[in-house]
């Protein structure tokens, strides 16, 4: 059958709202959910066709879209920030196809099963990893209806007047039994735009090595892939690293799993991998201080990695330990170390605003970033999304929170949740100050114009520049 998955518009001003400049660096990367699910509904022997709306490319018209491809089944995905664009699209395309059974997937969800009753626009939704889940669904839709969904694993459904879930499916756990990511169902490399301080050449390929992430951090879903680490082999990944770089056009790879250093043997195999096989090419990964060690940084580093990401998340102690990240400040301290004498850039994320943050932790944060030699420091504000430890315990205090606008991390201007011992406004301006005051230092913004090292870089970084000093 047809089977056409969407990514519902990305709404720039609704997630960056009074702070509007930020929309030149927002990081928009290949969507690679629906890359995955793509190639197996492929392999399952289904036609399907992928609109990504956060891309930067030129789509006809949704009832040209329609009439062309003819859908038999039709896919969303949404995250909680997305899930408005998502829904509105839906209204959209029950008028255009009411027909077609349109099957809800994604972070959003997952998390909050009940969405599915929706403004009755949904047929199903998918809970978790949606691989084998969507092709189960495809097998029991005959002429524009499901039948026996009951039977199908990880999904809720509507049943009058409410929702019905199904017994869990399990994780896969050999990933190598997925096929690639369906990048040939996506618009090209170049339509995308990553934020300027993760690369130093463009178009950027994403992989995703692993799926599941072993921590308990109280600020984090966990819901999609679980707790359970599951990898690809060094020789898949490899496999993949060449495919796109010599058939992709990618010229920088960032590996986008949560921690990719998990596995350091792997990690080495990896690097090893890359040299044996003469690949040349800057790349960046994700990963927390508590998975690198001195030696693995400057291995990676010879391997053609330049710059990693920490989740640092804050400079108080008490506050890591409110947000369970099983490491102190020092720890953080000591893993900017290392990776700066392997000859690394770092960038640090930081969530600030949970539950407990006074002023003072506050200003310990960003005296942690100052002092540090961060290249990058990220201050996302703490948003209570659902599924996540955090939001559990303060909906079982009372506090209820209306996530159909302003719900980004990256929006100042809307503040969900603000913490009893900070003041509202007083918080406002410290999250713009603290951007500030850390990358307009002229000392950092001479560091930042020594370690440029392409035009793209350049032009990244400028407009990267020109973004915080507008807010």
């Amino acid at each position: 059958m047809n089977i056409l998955l969407i990514n519902p518009p990305f709404d720039p001003e609704e997630s960056v709202g009074e702070s509007r400049s930020v929309r030149f660096v927002l990081n928009i990367t290949p969507p690679l959910g629906l890359a995955y699910l793509g190639a197996v509904l492929e392999r399952a022997g289904h036609r399907v066709k992928i609109v990504d709306y956060t891309a930067r490319f030129p789509y006809p018209t949704l009832p040209e879209i329609l009439r062309e491809f003819k859908p038999d089944l039709i896919g969303l995905t949404a995250t909680t920030p997305s899930f408005e664009s998502a829904r509105r699209l839906a209204g959209e395309l029950r008028k255009l196809a009411p027909a077609v059974p349109l099957v809800l997937g994604g972070a959003h969800i997952t998390c909050t099963p009940e969405a599915v009753r929706t403004e009755g626009l949904f047929a199903a939704g998918i809970l978790g990893e949606g691989e084998e889940t969507m092709v189960g669904l495809s097998d029991r839709l005959g002429d524009g209806r499901f039948s026996g969904l009951d039977e199908v694993k990880g999904i809720v459904f509507p049943e009058g007047n409410s929702v019905r879930k199904t017994p869990e499916r399990s994780f896969i756990s050999d990933l190598d039994s997925l096929p690639s990511p369906g990048y040939h169902l996506l618009p090209p490399l170049r339509h995308y735009h990553p934020t300027p301080a993760s690369y130093r050449k463009l178009p950027v390929g994403i992989l995703m090595t692993s799926r599941g992430c072993p921590f308990k951090c109280t600020f984090c879903d966990r819901s999609i892939f679980g707790n359970t680490t599951r990898f690809h082999s060094p020789d898949r990944v490899l496999d993949e690293v060449e495919w796109m770089l010599g058939n992709l056009g990618a010229r920088e790879i960032r590996f986008f799993d949560d921690t990719f250093t998990l596995r350091q043997d792997r990690v080495r195999e990896i690097c090893a991998g890359i040299r044996k096989r003469k690949l040349k090419f800057p790349w960046t990964c994700l990963t927390a201080v508590k998975a690198v060690t001195p030696e693995l940084l400057k291995e990676m580093k010879a391997a053609g990695c330049w710059q990693v990401l920490y989740g640092l998340e804050s400079g108080d102690d008490r506050m890591l330990k409110l947000l369970g990240k099983g490491n102190a400040v020092e720890d953080n301290r000591k893993a900017v170390r290392w990776a700066k004498e392997a000859g690394l850039e770092v960038r640090g994320d930081f969530i600030v605003g949970t539950p407990g943050e006074t002023m003072e932790s506050l200003e310990r944060t960003l005296k942690f970033t100052l002092e540090t030699g961060l290249d990058y420091a990220h201050f996302n504000k703490f948003t209570p999304f659902p599924g996540t430890e955090l939001y559990r315990r303060l909906a079982a205090e009372g506090y209820s929170f209306d996530f159909s606008h302003g719900c980004s991390i990256l929006d100042h201007g809307a503040l969900l949740f603000v913490p009893e011992s900070l003041d509202r406004e007083e918080y406002r301006e410290w999250l713009d100050r603290a951007f500030k005051r850390f990358y307009l230092r002229p000392s950092h913004i001479l560091k930042r114009l020594l370690a440029i090292r392409t035009f793209t870089q350049f032009r990244g970084q400028t407009r990267g520049a020109l973004a915080i000093a507008g807010l």
